[in-house]
């Protein structure tokens, strides 16, 4: 005879209570029932023990302190029996939490409901689960919620399908503490990888480039993708110097800076961070920088095109992008165009270098359209 079967009719009779110290009894009963390793109880005894189960837990959900005592009678919380489990797991996360993040009897569609009904505590609490599949992986990542999302993705027991990981992916380009989590995800592929190369540190660019292989076009076309991401996230504050200059800060940072992101910027309509990376391209104040691209006729615009090695139609697309920062008419006049190629055409890149040197010697130089044209001439 087992202990259980020793021990039925005190169980039957202490199920008949009503008293919380009756329910602390029966469990500590039951407790060591599941706990008892060489326990074997056939198919009517594991009926009689769900039914001793239902009756503990009749109204046991209005006593906080016995929802305490029975974790603290299963100090195996691996093997709580399920429907205490789940009787304790929707209470405070103080109990709640070590059922969560051990029981083995609980299934994924009862971490799935209190993912969904319980508190964000209640959801760190199941990721941090020694495993957990991808289902209940997505639910706790689509949260939203920091703090869960940063245990899900430094959890190497989470299984995390292609929709947890962009997730991840598209919280960790705007949260610093996910970056290198993520990246480092197992389930990373080079294509992801290559979404968030250009928003993580130098050292996770160069452990991105060996680990995944990612391709000179995968890091242009990112490139291209990032900062249409990162402009638009600062649409409302293009005219403001000090944001558009840590924008420019941002992707000096990353060694990102060339002319060939200066399209890209216009296009978007950012005027400002224009001036700002060409006057960092050229190394040059940026209020000269402004007087040289507001001077008409575009000269100035050619002379700062020839310097950085901008070829014609490089220097067209520019010229009538950037004039979309005029006030009022924008519309390029084909005599202004016309005059412009024609600068182009007669600046080489030396001269280019000489003529801008000379007007950060001397900014008045530059206002001195005749000198500029027998320059050009010259």
């Amino acid at each position: 005879m087992n202990n259980f079967q020793g021990n039925i009719k005190t169980m039957l009779n202490l199920a008949h209570q009503r008293t919380d110290e009756a329910r602390l009894e029966l469990a500590g009963m039951l407790a060591d029932t599941f706990l008892d390793e060489n326990a074997r109880l056939n198919l009517r005894e594991q009926e009689l023990v769900n039914e001793l189960i239902d009756q503990l837990l009749q109204n046991g959900n209005q006593s906080p302190a016995l929802r305490a005592k029975l974790v603290e009678k299963f100090a195996d919380l691996t093997r709580m029996p399920r429907k205490i489990a789940l009787s304790v797991v929707t209470g405070d996360i103080k109990e709640a939490g070590p059922v969560l993040t051990n029981s083995k009897t609980l299934l994924d569609d009862d971490f799935l409901t209190v993912i969904r009904t319980q508190s964000r505590d209640h959801a760190a609490a199941i990721a941090q689960r020694q495993s957990i599949n991808e289902a209940v992986a997505d639910a706790l990542v689509v949260t939203g919620d920091l703090r869960v999302m940063r245990l899900v993705a430094e959890n190497l027991g989470a299984h995390l399908g292609q929709k947890a990981i962009d997730v991840l992916t598209d919280a960790a380009r705007f949260t610093a503490t996910l970056r290198e989590s993520v990246m480092k995800r197992p389930e990373m592929k080079p294509e992801t990888a290559a979404k968030l190369y250009w928003w993580v540190s130098q050292d996770l660019r160069r452990y991105a480039l060996k680990q995944f292989n990612i391709d000179g076009g995968q890091i242009e076309k990112s490139l291209a993708k990032t900062i249409e991401e990162m402009l638009g996230f600062h649409h409302l504050d293009k005219n403001n110097d000090k944001i558009m200059e840590q924008v420019a800060d941002w992707l000096e940072e990353r060694q990102a800076l060339s002319s060939r992101i200066l399209p890209q910027v216009l296009r978007l309509g950012h005027f400002r961070l224009f001036n700002i990376l060409l006057a960092r391209l050229t190394h040059t104040d940026l209020f000269l920088m402004d007087t040289i691209i507001n001077e008409s006729g575009g000269r100035g615009l050619a002379v700062v095109c020839r310097s950085l090695g901008i070829d014609k139609a490089g220097f067209v697309s520019m010229f009538l992008l950037s004039r979309g920062a005029r006030a009022g008419e924008q519309v390029v006049h084909p005599r202004e165009l016309s005059f412009a190629l024609a600068a182009f055409d007669k600046l080489s890149i030396s001269l280019a270098h000489d003529l801008l040197h000379s007007w950060k010697e001397n900014p008045g130089y530059l206002l001195d359209r005749q000198a500029n044209e027998l320059a050009l001439e010259a």
